[in-house]
């Protein structure tokens, strides 16, 4: 079971904090590049968004699928306690979350072995936390954030979830209330480029420690999972309980599995990754009536389990690492039928990058399967500036 602290009445299982070193010069050169959202005035906002969020009461009655609605029995449950309802959400990614690494990581209970040497940590925002506003949950995301980050430096962990468990969260309709609300919480975690714009690839940095005595940071995702995502354009970025940022470092995953003796080598690990990465692709349309994936292998259809290609290129109907892509967030069109449409398509994502071979600092691939050199003093900084996406062969970040 993921370490847990107490905060507000609410249970926080929370090993990570942010940047006590994103200074307000910092969060000032982010906030030139947003409108819309301006830095200090968030509390209010988020507040009321929440009150006034609206609610997919057609969805809500017919169910998020019964994998879904099963774990919802937990985690919507106001009686339900903080062991049951991690126990909850552990067991859907274990058994119904798309990508393999989260299949792995929710095995790390069972040891090891189980997971692969993957950890992952959780972050635990609940509806009381939610209520006393954005200050007081920035200061529990930054604080359990910062608790990963040394966990990760050891090579414990290397992915993180910031789960927000709200019933009113979970029962969202897709509109550009839950996109706003959805950057808020994001504010909540990337300090050091609030305020978070849509359309845009945030990456996170994650320390490991060398048993020589070095510091790297390695590139992770920072990615958005959210319930009303089920059945619509983004079908494989269902979740239950609400809304989930998820951060994935897998270099640092492949560098510790070396620097704990789990991998004999940097070629052997990243090869164990990039399959991993190949073999998620196409894994997804779990709870969709027709089994329709939201990625899959150039050459392949689909639906899931239909095709055999596998390789470095894909796509899919979201652009995978942009944190809040504003046309699928704001999209309630249902997908019910055995193919997407082609201008919501993606077709030119790529793993190639998953590889030992270290790139040039110029080079956007650098700092995922390498890292970048880092004092200690630097354990916690983020280096890396957002990119805004773009639908096109040669974009890269």
């Amino acid at each position: 079971m993921p370490h847990a602290n107490r905060a507000t009445g609410e249970w926080s299982s929370l090993n990570g904090k942010a940047n006590d070193r994103a200074s307000d010069e910092t969060s000032e050169r982010a906030s030139g590049r947003a409108s819309g959202r301006a830095k200090g005035d968030a509390f209010d906002r988020l507040t009321e968004l929440l009150k006034e969020l609206p609610q997919d009461r057609q969805a809500a009655d017919r169910g998020f699928g019964a994998d879904i609605d099963e774990a919802h029995g937990v985690l919507l449950d106001p009686t339900a306690g903080p062991e049951a309802r991690v126990r909850a959400l552990t067991d859907w990614l274990r058994r119904h979350q798309p990508c393999l690494f989260g299949r792995l990581a929710a095995r790390q209970d069972q040891g090891v072995a189980a997971a692969k040497g993957l950890g992952m940590d959780f972050c635990w925002i609940g509806d009381a936390d939610l209520a006393y506003g954005t200050e007081h949950i920035t200061a529990l995301v930054q604080q359990e954030r910062r608790r990963w980050k040394e966990r990760a430096a050891r090579g414990e962990s290397s992915a993180f979830l910031v789960v927000f468990n709200s019933r009113a969260l979970a029962h969202a309709a897709p509109s550009p209330q839950l996109a706003e609300i959805c950057g808020l919480l994001a504010d909540t975690y990337l300090v050091e480029q609030a305020p978070v714009v849509a359309d845009t690839v945030y990456t996170e940095a994650v320390p490991l420690r060398y048993p020589d005595g070095r510091t790297r940071l390695f590139k992770a995702s920072t990615q958005l999972f959210y319930t009303g995502a089920h059945e619509r354009r983004n079908h494989d970025r269902r979740v239950p309980g609400g809304v989930v940022i998820s951060v994935n470092a897998p270099g640092h995953y492949g560098n510790s599995l070396v620097t704990r003796g789990l991998a004999a080598d940097l070629e052997e690990a990243m090869a164990f990754v990039r399959t991993n990465a190949q073999l998620t692709v196409g894994n997804g349309g779990i709870g969709h009536p027709r089994s329709l994936s939201s990625s899959w292998h150039n050459g392949n259809c689909p639906v899931r389990g239909k095709g055999d290609a596998v390789g470095d290129t894909f796509s899919a109907t979201y652009q995978i690492d942009v944190l809040i892509q504003q046309d699928v967030v704001t999209d309630p069109e249902r997908r019910l039928g055995e193919t997407h449409r082609a201008e919501d398509i993606w077709p030119s994502l790529r793993l190639d990058y998953l590889t030992a071979e270290a790139f040039p600092e110029s080079d956007p691939d650098h700092g995922w399967a390498t890292g970048q050199a880092v004092t200690e003093d630097g354990l916690h900084d983020n280096p890396w500036e957002p990119v805004r996406a773009e639908n096109t062969a040669d974009f890269n970040y």
